[in-house]
C-alpha cells in the first residue's frame, strides 16, 4: 500500500493567513489539516483562506474539520473562505449544501478581495 501524503504550508498573503493543501484530506491526514488551521486560529486570525487547489480527494472528516472552524470563527466575528476546490470537492460541496456555508473562490487573489470587501459591508463591533 502507498503511502498517504498530505503537504500542509501556512503562509500570509496581505495579511491574511493562507494554508496551502496539497494531497488528500482523509481520517489519517486530518489531524495535520486540523493543526494547521488551530494554530492559525490561535495566533489571533480571524479570516482564513484554505487553497485546495492541489487536494486530490476529500472525505467527511475534512469536511467536518472546516465546518468546526468556521464556527471557531463566526463565534469571533470571523470567516473560512475556501480557494479553487476541483471539481469533485465543489460537486459534494453543492450536494451537501456546504457552498451555501463556505465562500468559494477560484483564486486566491479573488478570495482576497473578497473577503476585504465582506469587511467594508460588515459594521464594526466597537459601534
Amino acid at each position: 500500500m502507498e503511502s498517504i501524503r498530505l503537504e500542509v504550508e501556512t503562509r500570509e498573503n496581505q495579511g491574511l493567513p493562507v494554508i496551502a493543501v496539497k494531497g488528500e484530506i482523509d481520517v489519517y491526514t486530518v489531524p495535520m489539516f486540523k493543526r494547521a488551521i488551530s494554530e492559525a486560529i490561535d495566533k489571533g486570525s480571524r479570516h482564513l483562506l484554505i487553497d485546495l487547489t492541489h487536494v486530490t480527494y476529500m472525505d467527511s472528516s475534512g469536511f467536518g474539520t472546516l465546518l468546526g472552524a468556521t464556527k471557531r470563527l463566526r463565534s469571533s466575528g470571523g470567516s473560512l473562505s475556501l480557494i479553487g476546490p476541483n471539481e469533485v470537492i465543489a460537486r459534494m460541496l453543492k450536494i451537501t449544501r456546504l457552498d451555501t456555508i463556505f465562500a468559494i473562490y477560484n483564486t486566491e487573489a479573488e478570495a482576497i478581495d473578497g473577503v476585504a470587501k465582506a469587511a467594508e459591508k460588515k459594521p464594526s463591533s466597537s459601534e
